[in-house]
């Protein structure tokens, strides 16, 4: 039998632990105490119990030499997903389904389940177990460390110009790590920009850096959006990436001028008074805290006093339980809240905070979890905690574990799927994916299978699965996303004429989205981007694109008029001459570009990256009875090189 007695101090809670066992020969008692255990005479596999129970311990006490954090998710680099332990649990995917960026998922080897069984033929009548969860040091997770001097790197920017962090020194340096497929990218973008601006004669440097695209899709939302400080693009498994652990997007490095790592902010908005706070500090010296009410919620429910992991093995296994779910619920709160400024929050932290949850949590669970609801949960655990500190094979077999105890189980799959796509082996990926989607049928899911079938080389079988997908996405937002994941599919692939198909339905359905759900705008500026950038190269011939305008107006811009983003690519330094035609009579179109407003003609100058924007308005004067078909036309030398039209009612 265990008997236990409690320890409370300021910052720690403890429950040391006597087991009393009978082998049928006797009663051979072994005693914890704050260091060590005494072992009298013990079957060697009980001796192995024991061991490993204190091994989880010792592990959940000792303090790493790596800092906090991971995110790639999505990679993740990527895309859509559920998180899971506050991390991206299906990087493969880099966006929810309905616009969200995800986040992610863990082995800690305990007793094996034979081992365990094995424990029933002792006869311990009664089990009560106890851990110490030190309250006021969570587990640090892989990356770098606030406080420390950053890590070195090498970028190239889209300009071909190389950069080091040495390049900086002196100087502060604010990294951006971003995707266009991000809705939190997005929205913090413009604060970013004036952020940026202010800063700029402060000795304050921006840098951008995409690890999940090409650079044409950067150059044509860099375009876009007015970014003013170099982009630089690389690949989830960079050195870059590995060396400041990028899963979560968007990703904000701040480093002060004397290169030590000032800030690290991931996945939710960032608001620009936290930014300025953060700059400020490093220029100091110093690192700023984020204190917020939101913050403090995501503390309480991580608070290690509320699971204690004592008395006998019911009160363990509900409090292994209970933290499960808090887990969990932590991780619904962020996903919720991460495209509210309002609610800013330290992931990098929470995740900390989580991963010491989860590791008392496996320690209290492996020597009185019995059966496969129990087992499965640990199992899971380990899975997830494996995944936390980027130990993937660990985190497959742990999964596999979880499995063969509940198969079937979602949570397991998506979660195996997470860490064997971290292992590079997409078949394996798409095969899982396969089981997922055939349990649970959804547009997303077949979404998620298509890519990793499309990575693993089989394009074919991927277009039946987005064509699958499109059947059962009922909704504007869900077809406008099925779309752009399907377009990017065809472009990795080289299959233009499809992608562009592919974009042109992503468009159309995601200005059947509501006016005023922030969705709408975001894909249809993704498809508008997705289109731009099969035409963006050096050299290539000119191209038009025309979306509904999104994002605030151009100066000289007319209220109440009709307003669309016309993309124009080409050769750098060409010069293009664009006409509106089409127009009813008395109709007025409007070319808007660099501070100046033009009626009816322009022309414009290809900048060096191959993309200018224009507003372009048509006003409306007159009545007119159905649709006016509006053209635009694009003009080199006299000759028509490009069109491109969209009808107006009135």
């Amino acid at each position: 039998m265990l008997r236990h007695d409690h320890h409370r101090s300021r910052n720690v809670h403890c429950t040391y632990v006597s087991i009393l066992v009978s082998d049928g020969d006797g009663a051979v008692q072994f005693i914890q105490d704050d260091d060590d255990f005494t072992v009298g005479k013990i079957d060697v596999e009980m001796r192995r119990l024991v061991l490993v129970a204190k091994m989880d311990l010792e592990s959940h006490r000792a303090e790493t030499k790596h800092g906090r954090h991971q995110y790639d998710t999505k990679a993740l680099g990527f895309v859509q997903g559920f998180r899971m332990g506050g991390f991206l649990r299906t990087p493969y995917h880099a966006e929810s389904s309905n616009g969200e960026c995800p986040r992610n998922p863990v082995d800690e080897r305990g007793v094996r389940t034979d081992m365990r069984r094995r424990l029933a033929l002792f006869a311990v009548p009664v089990l009560t177990v106890g851990f110490c969860a030190a309250a006021s040091a969570p587990i640090q997770l892989p990356g770098p460390v606030v406080g420390k001097p950053a890590p070195a790197f090498t970028l190239t920017t889209t300009t071909g110009k190389t950069v080091r962090l040495s390049d900086y020194r002196g100087k502060t340096l604010v990294i951006n790590v971003w995707g266009s497929w991000c809705p939190p990218c997005r929205l913090e973008t413009p604060d970013l920009v004036a952020e940026a601006k202010a800063e700029a004669p402060r000795s304050v440097a921006f840098l951008g850096v995409d690890t999940t695209e090409t650079t044409n899709v950067l150059r044509a939302f860099v375009a876009a959006k007015g970014i003013p400080y170099p982009q630089a693009v690389t690949t989830s498994t960079s050195e870059f990436a590995k060396a400041y652990d990028i899963r979560n997007y968007p990703t904000t490095i701040v480093i002060g001028p004397d290169g030590v790592l000032r800030a690290l902010h991931a996945d939710n908005i960032l608001p620009r008074a936290q930014l300025h706070a953060y700059i400020v500090a490093a220029q100091r010296g110093e690192s700023a805290p984020l204190t917020t009410a939101f913050q403090a919620q995501l503390d309480a429910v991580l608070d290690p006093a509320q699971y204690p992991f004592t008395g006998d093995a019911a009160a363990v296994r509900a409090s292994v339980k209970k933290a499960a779910e808090a887990i969990a619920k932590a991780d619904d709160l962020q996903d919720d809240a991460m495209n509210d400024a309002s609610r800013d929050h330290d992931l990098l932290k929470t995740h900390a905070e989580q991963q010491t949850l989860r590791t008392a949590a496996i320690a209290a669970s492996a020597p009185v979890a019995s059966n496969d609801e129990d087992l499965a949960l640990l199992a899971r655990l380990r899975g997830d905690a494996a995944a936390a500190l980027g130990n993937w094979s660990e985190a497959d077999a742990a999964y596999a574990d979880a499995l063969k105890h509940a198969p079937g189980d979602l949570d397991a799959l998506s979660g195996q799927a997470y860490a064997i796509s971290q292992l590079g082996d997409h078949a394996r990926v798409a095969a899982i994916d396969a089981q997922i989607a055939e349990r649970a049928p959804s547009y997303s899911s077949y979404v998620s299978l298509a890519r990793a079938l499309a990575r693993s080389g089989d394009v074919a079988k991927a277009e039946q699965s987005f064509e699958k997908a499109l059947t059962l996405a009922t909704k504007p937002a869900q077809l406008a996303w099925t779309n752009l994941y399907y377009g990017r599919t065809e472009t990795a692939a080289g299959n233009r004429d499809k992608a562009r198909a592919a974009f042109a339905r992503a468009a159309a359905a995601a200005q059947q989205i509501t006016t005023g759900d922030p969705h709408r705008e975001w894909y249809v500026e993704q498809a508008q981007e997705a289109m731009v950038a099969l035409d963006v190269a050096h050299g290539a011939s000119t191209a038009l694109s025309l979306a509904p305008w999104t994002g605030p107006d151009l100066p000289g811009s007319i209220t109440s008029t009709f307003k669309y983003r016309l993309v124009v690519t080409g050769a750098p330094g060409t010069r293009i001459a664009l006409a509106a035609a089409g127009l009813p009579p008395r109709w007025i179109g409007s070319f808007c570009t660099d501070r100046v407003c033009a009626p009816f003609r322009t022309a414009v100058i290809m900048p060096a990256d191959g993309v200018k924007i224009v507003e372009f308005q048509v006003v409306p004067t007159t009545a007119h009875n159905g649709p006016a078909s509006v053209r635009i036309d694009a003009k080199r030398g006299g000759r028509t090189v490009a069109t491109v039209g969209t009808s107006v009612s009135v």
